[in-house]
């Protein structure tokens, strides 16, 4: 799709100057009708590389660009400056392109007199249910400057969730990694040479060798086929987790794992407190805060889990007294919710739940390279004792049978 350069306009008089994608120029013009823009200059862009579309390189909405744009726009907003100019202002400085694009198109729904929360409705991969819900309420009870702080605090939370699950997971991998390549490297050049030594030797071979003798001969006359298994079964089970079943499957795992299974409920229940605590202070029901929530945790059995927690509270149960039904939730979670529900604190008690469930993830990964560390160690003890069983035994019979024969 071709690439046009403009320069324009905007409603307030102001010029602005950027790039969009359109078939053609009645296409483009139009377009930036739509954005509330007035063209001065518009020409189409030469085509980069081999003619593919320019949208493959694009940026993508990084969880900072939306924290730096939450806190600015709260701050101009509670400074007076019409909402309206305030997205335009941002967006002209935004660094991001594709933010810029999808900020000033924001702009033009709000000028032909769209809702701010109907202008970011149309951008759903860049601005979620829960943060359009909590604009929508924002909107509604004229607090929109509080709601755009707390969803900037949301965020930044959720950026320290992803950076620790990370943390969790890096120290393994790159174990595992390492691993993996050196297994590969003995296979491919230190193996092959004892084993052609070992084959031309009249010798009754150790199980341990005959093994290490039919892992060489697979790896190196079949590992094409090997390689292919992989990347098929890979793919597949990719496919595979594109599915409910499949997906639900793979979470209920991610729960169960030894070690990393506690760290992620762990991560689970602080981004559910922590998101219905910011949404009851957003002015909407704890029914409808509930059914958001079921779909911001990003594991299917907890989100399950939350969903019987609203049905309950439709029946005119409470909280804490479903929660405690749930296996996902600790005793003293569900005390420390039910006395939040008892004193009418259930935001502050949801947020120290949230702080509670923090803390024992920081812990837990402060704990996980002792904890991985030995069955690692334990795992590579039992491959170097394999591999030396492997070779020095008729290494050693090779050396009875010389002075035999000397």
């Amino acid at each position: 799709m071709p690439t046009f350069k403009y320069k324009a306009r905007n409603g307030l008089g102001a010029a602005v100057a950027g790039t969009l994608d359109a078939t053609g120029m009645d296409t483009a013009r139009f377009r930036l009708g739509e954005m509330g823009y007035i063209p001065v200059f518009l020409e189409e862009g030469k085509a980069k590389g081999n003619g593919f579309s320019i949208n493959l390189l694009k940026p993508k909405v990084k969880d900072k660009d939306l924290i730096v744009f939450n806190r600015q726009l709260a701050t101009l907003f509670s400074a007076g400056i019409p909402l309206l100019r305030a997205v335009q202002g941002l967006a002209e400085q935004m660094q991001n392109k594709t933010f810029k694009e999808v900020l000033l198109r924001v702009a033009a729904e709000i000028q032909t007199g769209s809702s701010f929360s109907d202008a970011l409705a149309k951008h759903p991969k860049v601005f979620s249910g829960l943060y359009i819900n909590m604009i929508k309420a924002g909107e509604a009870s004229g607090t929109l400057d509080d709601i755009l702080g707390r969803l900037a605090s949301l965020a930044e939370h959720a950026a320290e969730i992803k950076a620790k699950i990370k943390a969790a997971t890096r120290y393994p991998k790159i174990v595992v990694s390492a691993m993996i390549i050196a297994i590969l490297i003995l296979m491919k050049f230190v193996v092959p040479n004892f084993m052609s030594i070992f084959t031309q030797v009249d010798l009754e071979l150790p199980l341990a060798t005959r093994m290490l003798i039919t892992a060489n001969h697979i790896f190196s006359n079949y590992w094409y086929i090997l390689f292919g298994g992989a990347g098929c079964l890979f793919f597949a089970f990719k496919a595979y987790t594109k599915t409910y079943r499949g997906r639900r499957q793979l979470d209920l795992l991610k729960l169960k794992v030894p070690i990393f299974g506690p760290i992620f409920l762990k991560i689970a229940m602080s981004v559910f407190t922590r998101t219905l605590s910011t949404l009851n202070r957003s002015g909407l029901s704890i029914l409808e805060n509930l059914k958001i929530c079921a779909d911001v945790v990003e594991n299917i059995p907890i989100s399950e889990v939350i969903s019987d927690l609203r049905d309950g509270v439709q029946r005119g149960e409470n909280i804490a007294g479903t929660m405690k039904k749930s296996k996902f939730f600790t005793p003293m979670v569900v005390q420390m919710m039910s006395a939040g529900e008892e004193s009418g604190e259930l935001d502050s008690m949801l947020v120290k739940v949230s702080e509670y469930y923090d803390m024992e993830v920081d812990y837990s990964i402060k704990n996980i390279a002792s904890l991985i560390e030995p069955i690692l160690l334990a795992f590579l003890g039992a491959m170097v004792l394999f591999l030396m069983l492997a070779i020095f035994l008729p290494m050693w019979d090779l050396v009875k049978l010389a002075e035999r024969g000397g």
